[in-house]
């Protein structure tokens, strides 16, 4: 049976969702596809570095990605999508085609990023791969920026990072007892001291993020935070 959202969706699409139809598909890895959207819909529109766009799903409501870029001029921008589990997200961007239709809403603000004034450390995992990719661009030039990410495959990860030229990010891979929140907190807490008055910007999963706060403040390591939880175990449609 289809949700609330997704029936509220089907109904108010037409009016509030730009159109635009999947121009490029690529496999980055097993767990990652790369899109571009492309449409008239999409021209002249302003986009920050860390907005989100909201992607309709068919009968499951919707689904939250951040842009990688926005090309405003010819009417295109570009997703990084995690194929984790079977998930609704999961399973549209498995089965994208070429050609395919969607519908969406945003580009709508999740993240400030153009906001952050001097160097920033930044906390995520697989899901914040394409906010790291838009702050780095956003900060060509100036530099000052650190990423930490919780991964469950670290060899995969570094492949997808390096071709969207992260591979100077620090990963870490999870364990089941969470017993690798102790070195990600670590790497954290070393990186906010080397670069006083950073900013912190936690991403991704909200356990992890509950964790490493609550272990960042016993640690004494304080400073401006901005957090964004992407998604949440047992928890679906989050953002």
């Amino acid at each position: 049976m289809a949700s609330g959202k997704a029936f509220l969706g089907s109904v108010l699409g037409r009016f509030l969702f730009r159109e635009a139809t999947v121009d490029q598909v690529r496999d980055v890895s097993p767990r990652f596809r790369w899109m571009e959207l492309v449409g008239a819909g999409l021209r002249d529109v302003h986009w920050n570095a860390g907005d989100k766009v909201q992607v309709f799903l068919p009968g499951l409501g919707m689904r939250t990605y951040t842009p990688l870029a926005w090309d405003a001029v010819r009417g295109a921008t570009q997703l990084l999508v995690y194929l984790h589990g079977n998930s609704p997200g999961a399973e549209w961007g498995r089965n994208v085609r070429v050609g395919d239709r969607c519908q969406f809403m945003g580009p709508r603000g999740s993240l400030p990023l153009a906001a952050l004034q001097g160097p920033v450390v930044l906390f995520g995992d697989e899901t914040s791969f394409a906010v790291a990719h838009s702050l780095r661009n956003l900060r060509a030039g100036v530099g000052g920026v650190e990423q930490v990410f919780e991964v469950s495959s670290r060899a995969e990860s570094d492949g997808v990072l390096k071709e969207f030229h992260l591979s100077g990010s620090a990963v870490i891979e999870r364990t089941p007892d969470e017993a690798h929140l102790t070195a990600v907190a670590e790497r954290l807490r070393v990186a906010l001291q080397q670069r006083p008055g950073a900013n912190l910007v936690m991403t991704g999963r909200a356990q992890a993020i509950q964790a490493l706060r609550s272990r960042l403040r016993a640690d004494g390591v304080g400073g401006a935070q901005k957090v964004k939880a992407y998604w949440s175990a047992g928890k679906s449609g989050l953002d």
